[in-house]
């Protein structure tokens, strides 16, 4: 009996360290550290409306639609082509950054 427990101790916790790197993949796009780190592999439109690199933060909802009403069509359309790859990727991101990929393909 104490090997069954220590067998299922030593599974749980295996998974909980698996689980680990998603769990942290499903905030890494709406985290300042992801942006500041990544900043020179993402498309310069799509880095612009997500991350005010001048004030080192996310952008707000409220910036962000500001930002999207006044973007160009090429950072419009690398911005959704971003939200594609995030899907297909299986990222996992926040309610914000879903929201934002949800009104970028809005009609």
């Amino acid at each position: 009996m104490k090997t069954f427990i220590k067998i299922a101790a030593a599974s749980a916790i295996a998974l909980s360290a698996a689980a680990a790197p998603a769990l942290a993949k499903s905030t890494a796009l709406d985290t300042t550290t992801y942006w500041e780190e990544n900043a020179q592999e993402v498309q310069p439109g799509v880095y612009k409306l997500m991350y005010d690199a001048d004030a080192k933060a996310m952008r707000s909802d409220d910036d962000f639609a500001a930002m999207w009403g006044e973007a160009s069509a090429e950072d419009q359309e690398a911005f959704k082509a971003a939200c594609s790859e995030w899907e297909q990727d299986e990222a996992l991101f926040s309610d914000s950054v879903s929201a934002r990929c949800k009104m970028a393909v809005a009609p």
